[in-house]
């Protein structure tokens, strides 16, 4: 195996580069996607992105009490088992990485509002408490803005709305009490009546505000909201995938190839929704991509072997899709390296069966040590009971619960499952000018005489040499169709959609790129042209990225499966996550009246914390768990859950909704009002006072 710092110019590569320039375009790329992904913030959040909001948060605890423990024996109290395993048992069915990430953002960078209590004008000044986390901040001496409550219409940052400065003079548990000295009586009494003042009773709901009286601490850092520092670091997995699709495909294929695969990948809608979000099926494609690549460069240089096995301890620190990639690159392996496989009786006398394997990477040495020491040493779940711990993980995902999910009308919800389903759902949702570029790149990578000659050679005697050209395309194929075909097993749970074998989509589309680069070389079509047609293959996807941002789910093609309304008509699910309830937010503010009950359906307890959070929904506005004693409800028009439509208008009293969320004539979102009690006369005095009557 070759020691050399620079791989082996490969005959598949169209367009070079210098290094250094290589190395700026990269961070050009990982740059670009990061600012266009962190563009789309004010998207609903979704079921998931609620869980891990409150287990980031959660996590931080156990790093706060590191943080102060003042003893050596209170810093091994907060290493000991029951601290350890009662935080870091939450979500356990997740490794930690991207939750303690989405915490450290949210902790370093977030600004923090909290709702203020108290509000008095005591000796030492205006007073208020703040009830508070142990990660959210207001610690001893911090300095705290008093805010005025925030009006509809108003953003939260609103220079306006800070009243009064002050500081953190105790903090105890979950309250921080803070003093604002140095105010004059009537200004004091002032802010004291403004924080304390209740809206009139016979307000509309219009003039209610979103917010009221609220506290933020002052923090060099706090520059982004707290649902934007917790996707923070989400977003910038979804650059860093990008950039490492573009160094892979640069060795592959060239810049230009690289570059157009990178826009590619992704500007599939789906792939550009779960880009923004604090989940981790963008951080597992980075994770993933880091160890193909670190693996393909430690083929020609042994050193990249100990980054393939740290970049695979990364991603089963990311998600549990990473115990797959071992499978891929030994399958890559064992297939380019078949002149050397053999398997023949050999005699007792030389101990009976000789097994001939290529030559093996060192970084399949490496990956077992140091991927699962990094497993077990950074997962604290593990520090305890780590088999058990380790039967727990395995036994949740094996086991996991089947969602409901219609395709073409029929209920998918009990195994087994199509194993069509996961090719047809990529044909159906991803966008035309990929599929067809992904044809024509296979086309030309065929084997020059052709796959049954290329068959033929695979047995013969001795087996012909293993090309260059061969080599890539078996390590894309393999890494690209192996996460789709796990997902094709009958047992595997289908819900979620592509977002399980994304891990496979950034080899798809190094394909599909090389596939335009060539097709433009046999048309011959003018160097200068090529880069504006490129632009021309994303500029589509592009588009329909950024328009279906804000719902994700619903994108359909229109070749195959007729666009939105086509998938409508199909009875396909459009949307299975509750994240459009972000949308009723304004109508809820200006519509709800004081103190209402709503019942979110699909959106979970996390999500409405959070959008009141955001200061996108009234606070006065409250969950309730179920249609019955609700004021409101939000429901999603699905076949999938039209019991629970009709539950709703029952224990409503309604026929119908108020106000609708629809895209192009499809309905993504019914709120429904209940309907007002009916007004009854009196009894007539006369017939009540009529003696002997019943």
């Amino acid at each position: 195996m070759s020691s050399k710092s620079e791989p082996r110019p490969l005959p598949t590569r169209l367009h070079d580069l210098s290094r250094g320039r290589v190395r700026l375009m990269a961070l050009g790329v990982f740059a670009l996607v990061s600012a266009i992904l962190f563009a789309h913030q004010d998207a609903g959040f979704t079921r998931d992105e609620s869980f891990y909001f409150a287990y980031a948060e959660g996590y931080q605890e156990w790093f706060v009490g590191i943080e102060e423990a003042e003893s050596d024996e209170a810093r091994h109290q907060a290493f000991s088992r029951e601290p350890t395993m009662r935080i870091w048992s939450g979500n356990f069915e997740h490794p930690p990485l991207m939750k303690d990430l989405f915490g450290w953002s949210w902790r370093l960078s977030a600004r923090k509002d909290r709702r203020v209590s108290g509000v008095r004008d005591g000796d030492e000044g205006l007073r208020f408490a703040v009830s508070v986390q142990p990660a959210t901040g207001f610690s001893a001496g911090a300095e705290v803005m008093l805010l005025r409550p925030q009006r509809q219409g108003e953003t939260q940052t609103e220079p306006s709305r800070v009243l009064a400065t002050g500081r953190v003079t105790e903090r105890h548990g979950h309250r921080a009490e803070v003093v604002v000295a140095g105010l004059e009586p009537e200004a004091a009494r002032a802010l004291v009546e403004t924080c304390n003042a209740t809206p009139p009773r016979d307000a509309s709901p219009r003039d209610l505000p979103i917010t009221p009286c609220m506290a933020r601490e002052v923090r060099t850092l706090d520059f982004l909201s707290e649902s934007e520092a917790m996707r923070l670091p989400g977003i910038l997995s979804g650059g860093l995938a990008a950039m490492l699709i573009f160094l892979l495909g640069e060795l592959l294929f060239g810049w230009l190839a690289a570059l157009t695969a990178s826009l590619l990948f992704i500007f599939v809608p789906e792939h550009f929704f779960h880009g923004f979000m604090a989940c981790f099926d963008m951080p597992i494609v980075a994770a993933q991509l880091f160890c193909a690549y670190a693996f393909w460069r430690a083929l020609d240089d042994r050193r990249w072997a100990l980054v393939t096995a740290i970049a695979w301890g990364l991603a089963l620190l990311t998600k549990h899709n990473a115990f797959f990639v071992p499978f891929s690159l030994i399958v890559f392996w064992l297939w380019t390296g078949r002149e050397h496989l053999h398997l023949r009786w050999v005699g007792f006398g030389r101990g009976g069966v000789s097994v001939g394997l290529p030559p093996l990477p060192l970084a399949f040495l490496l990956m077992p040590i140091v991927g699962l020491t990094m497993l077990f040493s950074l997962w604290p779940r593990l520090w305890y009971d780590p088999l058990q711990s380790l039967r727990d993980w395995f036994s949740f995902h094996l086991h996991h619960e089947h969602y409901m999910q219609y395709w073409f009308g029929e209920p998918l919800q009990v195994p087994p499952f199509p194993v069509s389903y996961p090719f047809e759902k990529t044909l159906l949702t991803y966008p035309e000018i990929f599929l067809v570029l992904f044809v024509v790149g296979c086309v030309f990578l065929m084997p020059p005489a052709g796959w049954k000659a290329w068959f033929k050679g695979l047995w013969s005697r001795p087996r012909r040499e293993v090309s260059e050209t061969e080599r890539v395309t078996v390590f894309l194929l393999v890494s690209g169709l192996v996460p789709i075909l796990v997902i094709a097993l009958p047992n595997t749970p289908i819900f979620g959609g592509i977002k399980h074998w994304m891990t496979g989509a950034p080899f798809l589309a190094l394909i599909a790129a090389y596939g335009l680069l060539r097709l433009a070389r046999a048309a011959r079509v003018p160097r200068l042209l090529v880069p504006a047609l490129c632009a021309l293959a994303v500029a589509h996807p592009a588009k329909a990225s950024i328009e279906n941002a804000w719902l994700g789910t619903n994108y359909y093609n229109s070749l195959l499966a007729g666009g939105l309304q086509g998938a409508a008509d199909k009875r396909l699910m459009r949307i299975f996550w509750g994240h459009e309830a972000r949308y009723a937010c304004d109508w809820l503010n200006a519509n709800a009246p004081r103190d209402a009950r709503v019942y979110w359906q699909d959106a979970t307890w996390g999500t409405y914390e959070m959008y009141q959070r955001e200061g996108w929904l009234r606070h006065d506005i409250r969950y309730h768990p179920g249609p019955q004693g609700a004021d409101l409800a939000l429901n999603e028009p699905l076949q999938a859950l039209w019991h629970i439509d009709l539950d709703t208008r029952e224990a409503l009293g309604v026929a119908g909704p108020s106000w609708t969320l629809s895209r192009h004539g499809v309905p993504y979102l019914y709120v429904y009002e209940r309907a007002p009690e009916p007004t009854r006369s009196p009894p007539s005095p006369t017939r009540r006072g009529r003696p002997g009557a019943r």
